[in-house]
């Protein structure tokens, strides 16, 4: 079965964009590690002695799923997002998340020096509003708990916030739902499920025009648009260490069924990037629009190796402790 159990960024500003996600957005860090030439080979960069790559990771309420994984480039140096980017542009534009207590997050994104884009607005009762976080300059959707959304009945009972949604702009719906409905095998939901038209402007694009599908990526959704206005630029010399979202990882417990997926990914015409890992780890797949995605084995037991589960937090007064909810 597989899932989608990850959003990766790559941010300018590492310990800022922690200390977001964990201080006013809610998340318990996993720990982090330097990486270099296998990191950068499947990320398709320059690769030798001279690639360094440090990686931290964020997880919320849900089980083996809803991590967020930061990315610093520094050799190749990390590019910033170019400046006329919109979320219409062609990839992945932005996630949402669910917090317990909508109040005190909005209070301590403030207090933390965060403006939203908008005022808040309701959706079937519930609040929401974005802001764009300056390190990996990535839009957030923050979401009043909603019961409605897989991610409101994931992992413990313990109020933690977690990874609702994705969103991926694409130039042709029907590829979209040929990867995500047929060879990830996710269930398609009326297009509405996630949000309305109208509901563009808090990403700041009003009277946008688009199309969209919504599939349950497990306790996670998958938003695909297609817009027809503004129209989508295609991201020309991107790289995968380019500052904003990275990609997405759809998570598998046994190799048999990565292995599965593969295959009927290249049968669609996916390019896979790296080799198909014999007990652990990653390959990566281009998928139509050159959309990346992770695959990700990771067998049972192994979740603390890949940050899946939060550390142990660090003790009061030490150097860097990134408790959750703490300044």
């Amino acid at each position: 079965m597989t899932k989608l159990i990850q959003v990766a960024l790559c941010t300018s500003d590492m310990p800022r964009t922690i200390r977001t996600f964990v201080e006013v957005l809610g998340f318990s860090s996993a720990g982090g590690r330097p990486r270099g030439q296998h990191a950068a080979r499947l990320q398709e960069l320059p690769t030798g002695d001279d690639t360094y790559v440090m990686l931290w990771w964020l997880v919320g309420r849900q089980e083996f799923g809803g991590q967020i994984e930061l990315f610093h480039h520094t050799s190749p140096a990390q590019r910033p997002r170019r400046a006329d980017w919109k979320p219409s542009d062609l990839g992945w534009s932005r996630f949402g998340i669910v917090v317990p207590d909508f109040d005190a997050t909005l209070e301590r994104l403030g207090a933390a020096g965060y403006a939203t884009m908008t005022e808040p607005i309701e959706v079937d009762g519930h609040r929401r509003v974005c802001f764009r976080e300056p390190g990996a300059d990535a839009i957030v959707e923050i979401m009043e708990e909603d019961p409605a959304l897989p991610a409101a009945l994931a992992g413990s009972a313990a109020p933690q916030s977690a990874v609702a949604y994705v969103t991926v702009s694409v130039s042709d719906l029907d590829s979209a739902r040929r990867y995500f409905g047929k060879v990830f095998g996710f269930p398609e939901l009326e297009p509405e499920t996630l949000h309305l038209p109208e509901h563009e402007s808090l990403w700041g694009l009003a009277g946008a025009r688009r199309t969209c599908a919504v599939f349950q990526a497990g306790d996670l959704l998958l938003e695909a648009v297609q817009y027809e206005t503004p129209t989508p630029k295609p991201p020309a010399d991107a790289l995968l260490s380019d500052q904003g979202i990275m990609n997405v990882a759809m998570g598998y417990r046994e190799r048999s069924a990565l292995v599965d997926t593969v295959a009927v990914a290249e049968a669609a015409g996916a390019s896979t990037i790296g080799d198909v890992p014999d007990t652990t780890g990653s390959v990566y797949l281009r998928i139509a629009d050159g959309i990346s995605i992770e695959l990700f084995l990771v067998p049972v037991g192994l979740d603390s190796s890949y940050g899946l589960v939060a550390e142990e937090l660090a003790p009061a007064g030490s150097a860097f402790a990134v408790r959750r909810g703490e300044g």
